[in-house]
């Protein structure tokens, strides 16, 4: 239950800085380059699967994005070897127009989906019970809108 709550708390404050970050975000000119690295930090070998990096503006910019989930990585002959006891990390990366991505947030799901709802994409995540206020073997299902670098909580069910 207190690593549940500990998710929770640690989900709320990634979503809160997310909106309004203290100081400027690094822009990195590859996202994909950089999560690797970072990855390779991790695994002495690292085999990425199909479903590691998606390309997809989930900012409604008309500018890609992308979202690597590294629950997805095969790490030093694991699968599934950098996630924990409460979902598989997930980056979200945005791009700017003059170029290159910054890290916007980062949290631990067991999955997303994409959906437009009133002609804007949304994301609808996947996370521990605790996400949601509660204790159960059930996911937490967060429907987010993300407008410029602000991710907006849309619904919890």
């Amino acid at each position: 239950m207190a690593i549940r709550m500990r998710f929770l708390a640690f989900l709320s404050a990634v979503l809160v800085l997310a909106a309004a970050p203290a100081r400027a975000a690094e822009i990195v000119p590859d996202a994909l380059a950089a999560v690797q690295a970072e990855v390779a930090e991790r695994c002495k070998t690292a085999v990425y699967g199909d479903d590691f990096a998606d390309i997809v503006d989930f900012n409604n910019d008309r500018l890609p994005d992308a979202i690597f989930n590294l629950g997805a990585v095969n790490c030093d002959g694991v699968p599934g070897g950098l996630c924990g006891n409460v979902g598989c990390p997930h980056e979200f990366y945005i791009q700017v127009a003059e170029g290159g991505y910054f890290l916007a947030a980062n949290a631990d799901l067991y999955g997303y989906d994409m959906k437009k709802r009133f002609g804007n994409m949304v994301l609808e995540l996947k996370a521990d019970a605790a996400s949601c206020g509660r204790d159960d073997d059930e996911y937490c299902t967060m429907t987010i809108r993300v407008r410029n670098a602000r991710f907006e909580t849309i619904s919890k069910k």
